[in-house]
């Protein structure tokens, strides 16, 4: 058995309320919980309200700190606060009617905090990395001409694999449809990520965009028996 499958399982995590959440932002759910799978399975209640507390003060006061990954999907401060502003600049805002505040002060920032701690949030969050991503790697360049090598040409599984590439990885938002997938599939294979508290040399590590496929299909498996 390959190192990626130990920790996949075919029972699917989201309930109807996120799925429902996803398809409001014209995200394929089952995609989108393929992409942030692996980070449900490493959470930890506990280990996430002392790194929330840590990231509370500095981050709010100085929009710096510890740069903790919190809440059920192990977003970070940073990889949120990128997401909100590349989401004012693309104009799904008013297509979604969905507005973020991305001043750089301290009610913006704690806003944000507020949300991330929240589940409900982290779901839109979600949706909103997959929106953006398909729509930042679009089939369009940058002169707004439609082309044939968009993120949502490509085939199921690459489309997860680099979806999930991307989450794992903070994404670098491109300008609308003008997103450089090569640079993605370069990082597609790397196992970095990891299920322990304290990573150490000897810890295991996986690649996220198998750990991501794999669950993708474990989900279909599901559905079909």
């Amino acid at each position: 058995m390959d190192a990626d499958e130990e920790v996949v399982t075919a029972e699917p995590v989201a309930d109807p309320s996120w799925q429902e959440t996803w398809r409001s932002f014209d995200v394929d759910p089952l995609l989108a919980e393929a992409v942030v799978w692996p980070e449900t399975v490493r959470y930890r209640k506990l280990q996430d309200l002392m790194e929330t507390a840590a990231n509370y003060g500095s981050y709010i006061t100085t929009g710096k700190g510890p740069d903790y990954s919190i809440g059920i999907f192990q977003m970070k401060p940073s990889f949120v606060e990128d997401l909100e502003k590349a989401w004012m600049r693309s104009g799904l805002a008013r297509q979604y009617e969905l507005w973020f505040d991305t001043a750089d002060n301290a009610t913006a920032r704690r806003i944000r905090i507020s949300r991330m701690r929240k589940e409900e949030w982290q779901v839109i969050y979600a949706g909103v990395f997959v929106r953006l991503l398909y729509s930042s790697y679009g089939s369009f360049d940058k002169n707004g001409e439609r082309t044939q090598d968009g993120l949502e040409t490509l085939p199921i599984e690459e489309q997860v694999r680099l979806a999930a590439t991307a989450y794992n990885r903070g994404c670098v938002w491109a300008a609308q449809g003008y997103g450089d997938l090569d640079r993605l599939r370069e990082h597609a294979a790397e196992k970095h990520f990891h299920y322990a508290v304290v990573p150490s040399r000897r810890t295991r590590r996986y690649c996220y965009a198998t750990l991501a496929w794999r669950h993708y299909k474990a989900i279909l498996r599901k559905r079909t028996t």
